[in-house]
């Protein structure tokens, strides 16, 4: 037996579009394969744009080792939470937003996400850089900069699992 209905027939709304006959096999399929890819391209997209407790703990991992012995202008005052923030969205590991950084009372900094329930204990250290570029003629015999004043640093960086206390 040979089903007469068409694959697509015009729309009963009043808009003269084509659309899936549900009463056709054929149709049927493809309206329930349809509503499978559209869930799955959900869930994809959900996936790749929250952190996995995986994906924070290797990105945590790639961004220290990758700020530890990096060269900075900036001033020793300065929040190096934005320095923790930028080397771990900068791995390439996880979605690259939603890290946040807080600066605790013996200087380190929590790291963590909305995402994860983890959290990481990062502490950053700057050292005057022994070979700075040489920005300006004349410069290289300037007195050592202030806690205030922008230099360049040489950035040591190291971590360990869980909040800084």
């Amino acid at each position: 037996m040979v089903n007469e209905e068409a694959v697509f027939v015009k729309s009963g709304w009043g808009t003269g579009r084509y659309v899936y006959n549900h009463r056709n096999p054929a149709g049927l399929a493809l309206i329930v394969l349809a509503s499978l890819i559209a869930l799955g391209g959900l869930f994809g997209m959900r996936a790749e744009s929250t952190w996995s407790e995986g994906e924070i703990r290797d990105a945590v991992r790639k961004g220290v080792a990758d700020l530890d012995g990096q060269g900075h202008y900036t001033s020793l005052a300065s929040d190096r939470g934005f320095l923790i923030a930028e080397a771990i969205q900068e791995s390439g590991i996880g979605p690259g937003h939603g890290v946040e950084t807080h600066m605790e009372d013996d200087g380190g900094y929590t790291v963590g996400t909305e995402d994860t329930d983890t959290e990481y204990c990062v502490r950053v250290t700057l050292t005057p850089d022994p070979e700075p570029p040489v920005v300006f003629q004349g410069t290289e015999d300037l007195p050592p900069p202030g806690p205030d004043m922008l230099d360049f640093y040489v950035s040591h960086a190291t971590f360990g699992k869980g909040a800084c206390r």
